[in-house]
């Protein structure tokens, strides 16, 4: 089956559907899982700086025979981390998701943070990957590192290319991106061809959205503390790569200082996109995890 034929098999087994919250509309895709055997557990996937939830997509054929699943693309209704926060526990209340693991990669790692400590009674816990804290106690190179990636500075440098280069040079620009730091050549084909099928929900209004969210992590730097997150002692799984450049080693002992009790996962391979890379491993060890919790 070629990506494209999966994608669409997709979409048609789980539909978007569209929920009317408080403060604004969100679009979202649920397969709640019936069968008598399946664990009662929801998977709710956040995806990293492009925001597109469908990226996942060829993930979900492993996943919906063992669990209900929520994914979205970030919706613009909602553009702060707390608001979109908090519309997502408006959602999970609304259409009655129960037993809720938040799967975030990347930036939906430093998303799911934020829910948790936000909405810790809706929440059983985290299944993190490439992705790093936003605690209190970072060293100079953690705090060097992340504020690189959040200041306000970049953020408005983020916004005006975004904002104003051509969309036709904004796609090459990324594939450019995914050569440059996927060293496997099949991988970078494979991330290539996913935004190829996806990148028709991007605009220019959207990218500037998220710019927005990954800047306004401002706001919590240095606010999370781990008696915030002991609601989900033993209930977060961890994965980094060695390969992962994107954040300091500084970033990822903090995360895992932060958490009470995790699982940790040290040497998935693929860099920062391992979840998507080494699939069957990652899908494994999530299974052993949740099994242990949920069986």
């Amino acid at each position: 089956m070629t990506l494209k034929e999966n994608y669409m098999q997709f979409t048609k087994a789980v539909p978007l559907r569209t929920a009317y919250l408080k403060h604004g509309t969100f679009t979202y895709r649920y397969y709640r899982n019936s069968r008598r055997l399946a664990p009662d557990v929801t998977l709710v996937f956040l995806a990293g700086g492009t925001g597109l939830g469908d990226s996942f997509f060829y993930m979900y054929e492993s996943l919906l025979p063992k669990y209900s699943f929520i994914s979205f693309t970030y919706p613009m209704d909602f553009p702060t981390n707390a608001s979109l926060a908090d519309a997502m526990a408006e959602l999970f209340e609304q259409i009655g998701a129960r037993n809720i693991y938040l799967v975030g990669q990347s930036y939906g790692g430093l998303l799911a943070q934020v829910t948790a400590r936000r909405h810790p009674r809706l929440i059983k816990g985290m299944i993190l990957s490439g992705t790093c804290s936003l605690s209190n106690d970072l060293d100079f190179e953690g705090i060097q590192n992340l504020v690189h990636m959040i200041n306000p500075d970049k953020t408005r440098k983020s916004l005006r290319m975004d904002t104003y280069l051509p969309m036709f040079l904004l796609f090459p620009l990324f594939k450019w991106m995914c050569r440059r730091t996927i060293a496997d050549k099949k991988a970078a084909e494979l991330c290539s061809g996913i935004f190829d099928l996806l990148k028709g929900e991007l605009s220019h209004a959207y990218l500037a959205h998220m710019d927005t969210l990954l800047g306004d992590l401002i706001t919590e730097f240095g606010t999370h503390r781990p008696e915030d997150f002991e609601p989900f002692r033993n209930e977060v799984l961890l994965f980094f790569s060695r390969d992962d450049q994107i954040f300091c080693n500084s970033l990822k002992d903090a995360l895992i200082r932060l958490m009470p009790d995790p699982i940790v996962v040290p040497d998935l391979k693929g860099g920062h996109l391992a979840m998507l890379l080494s699939c069957e491993d990652y899908l494994s060890a999530l299974d052993s995890f949740l099994a242990e919790r949920n069986g």
